[in-house]
């Protein structure tokens, strides 16, 4: 049970991404079918993940152009990856449900590495918005990404969330408005307790809470 304890480890450092909406950041009128124009499998994700209480807002790989709900400028005018960039990013808007997905996928793929992060969505120089997210990444530069997406694909069709099958529906017909509040899914106490315990240097507590539960993202 995940309950209100998360299960992946939290990204050492917060993810940036420079955008070009054509609307306002806030309202998407087309948040499966835009992903459906890249291909027929993120459109399928892409409605799941919004089933899930989720979103699939960005994904890039090794000599791809970036894709997602917050690039859709990419299908009318590609922009080449990151010279710097040589593996795979996949980014969530965060739910418990979407975590479940993920953390159950990282234990098939040992070659991918899951967590959760904060978000910066940039306009030129705006900071349009901050938000939890849920990334899946690997530094392997041939990282076989078509084979993620199937695995993904089938984790998320046999996981429990057909709850919202309608939400995607009427995210398409009449607009989705996404917006971030603090600490949306997490129980703030419990935060404070652990960051108190983190704290703490006599060896018999770290070892029963265990290290502090980060990962590395240098590749990203």
């Amino acid at each position: 049970m995940f309950g209100e304890i998360t299960r992946l480890p939290y990204w050492e450092r917060d993810i940036e991404l420079d955008i070009e909406p054509w609307v306002a950041y806030s309202c998407d009128f087309n948040p499966v079918s835009v992903n459906a124009l890249f291909s027929e499998s993120l459109g399928r994700i892409a409605e799941m993940a919004i089933c899930a209480e989720s979103e699939f807002l960005y994904m890039e790989s090794c000599g791809r152009c970036p894709v997602g709900t917050l690039v859709p400028e990419n299908l009318i005018r590609p922009r080449v990856t990151s010279l710097y960039f040589s593996g795979f990013a996949m980014i969530f808007a965060y739910s418990q449900q979407m975590e479940r997905i993920l953390y159950n996928l990282a234990n098939i793929r040992a070659d991918v590495g899951v967590g959760i992060t904060s978000c910066c969505i940039w306009k030129k120089d705006i900071l349009v918005d901050e938000c939890k997210v849920l990334v899946a990444a690997s530094e392997d530069p041939l990282f076989d990404s078509e084979r993620f997406l199937r695995l993904l694909e089938n984790e998320m069709e046999t996981s429990e969330s057909a709850e919202g099958a309608n939400v995607p529906y009427f995210a398409e017909k009449f607009g989705y408005r996404r917006g971030s509040i603090l600490y949306e899914t997490d129980d703030v106490t419990r935060m404070n307790i652990t960051r108190l315990l983190m704290s703490f240097e006599f060896e018999e507590i770290r070892q029963y809470i265990g290290p502090v539960p980060e990962l590395s993202l240098d590749g990203f």
